[in-house]
C-alpha cells in the first residue's frame, strides 16, 4: 500500500504521514515510555536533555526507596544537577518542572501506606535490640503508640509524586 492510500484509508494529510514515518523511532519509543492512554500531542524533549535525564534517574531511584519527594526538593535537585553539568542557563521555573512531570509521566498522589515507609528487614532488628531495651525504663501503663495519637500527624509528607 503506498503512502497515498494510506493517508487517505485514515484520514491524515500526506505531510501528518511522512512526519510520522520521518519519526517513526522516537513515536515507538515514546508509545513503550508512556503507552497509549498518553495525552501528549508533541514530543518535546525540552532544552536540558541531561538535566532531565538526571532528576528522572534520581527520581525512580529514590521512589524505588519509598522516599516522599515534592516538587521543592525535585527543582533544588534539578539545579544541583544542572550546575554539575554546567548548565549554567538552566532555570527550575515551574513551567519547566510542569513539562518535566508531562513528558516523564509524573504525578502527585496522596501516600496510603504506612507499610510501605519502612522494611521488615529495618524494623525487626530494632524491636529485638532497642525497643526492649529503651522499655525496661518505663512502666507498662506509660507505654503508647504515640502515631494513635496524631503527635506527628503534620510532621511527614502526604503526598508524593508517582509514575503514572
Amino acid at each position: 500500500m503506498s503512502n497515498k492510500e494510506v493517508a487517505k484509508k485514515y484520514g491524515v494529510p500526506m505531510n501528518t504521514l511522512s512526519t510520522w514515518i520521518k519519526n517513526k523511532t522516537k513515536l515507538l519509543t515514546s508509545l513503550e515510555k508512556n503507552g497509549t492512554n498518553s495525552k501528549r500531542k508533541k514530543l518535546r524533549s525540552g532544552n536540558f536533555k541531561n538535566v532531565d535525564k538526571a532528576i528522572y534517574t534520581w527520581f525512580v531511584a529514590k521512589r524505588s526507596q519509598q522516599v516522599p519527594i515534592d516538587g521543592t526538593i525535585l527543582k533544588e535537585k534539578a539545579l544541583k544537577f544542572a550546575e554539575a553539568l554546567g548548565e549554567l542557563d538552566f532555570k527550575a521555573f515551574d513551567c519547566w518542572f510542569h513539562n518535566w512531570k508531562k513528558r516523564n509521566g509524573i504525578s502527585f498522589k496522596i501516600i496510603s501506606a504506612e507499610s510501605a515507609a519502612v522494611t521488615n528487614n529495618v524494623t525487626a532488628s530494632w524491636n529485638e535490640t532497642t525497643l526492649p531495651t529503651l522499655l525496661l525504663n518505663y512502666k507498662l501503663e506509660n507505654i503508647f503508640n504515640a502515631d494513635e495519637f496524631g503527635l506527628f500527624y503534620q510532621c511527614l509528607p502526604n503526598k508524593t509524586y508517582h509514575l503514572s
